[in-house]
């Protein structure tokens, strides 16, 4: 898993502001006492390219960080429209861009055995 987070750092625009916010299925809220310690969230990425995409993440809430006070509740909201209403998943960017990944293109090195996305 450590190694297809090293690809997906690899291929986010590192200059843009990524956001997460917590979208658990109903039954997939934190539970200790089902084993589940982390957060189910929806992501909007910039990717190297400038293309936005969504995708899922488990997180633990401890480490989020707040969005800053200053932010309009309508910006986030629509923040979170953005990111459900995105097709284009962080899978699928993957996998089209594969074919172009590479140190000369985007700066990732495969290591063996490393997903390509």
């Amino acid at each position: 898993m450590e190694r297809h987070g090293a690809w997906l750092r690899t291929h986010l625009d590192s200059d843009a502001t990524h956001f997460l916010f917590p979208d658990p299925a109903d039954y997939s809220w934190p539970d200790p006492d089902a084993g589940r310690d982390a957060w189910e969230c929806r992501v909007l990425l910039r990717m190297v390219d400038g293309e936005q995409v969504n995708g899922l993440l488990a997180v633990a809430p401890e480490t989020f960080v707040v969005l800053p006070s200053t932010m309009p509740r309508l910006r986030q909201r629509h923040l979170a429209y953005v990111a459900r209403a995105t097709e284009r998943d962080s899978y699928l960017w993957g996998r089209d861009h594969k074919s172009d990944c590479g140190p000369e293109t985007c700066g990732f090195v495969a290591v063996e055995g490393t997903p390509a996305s």
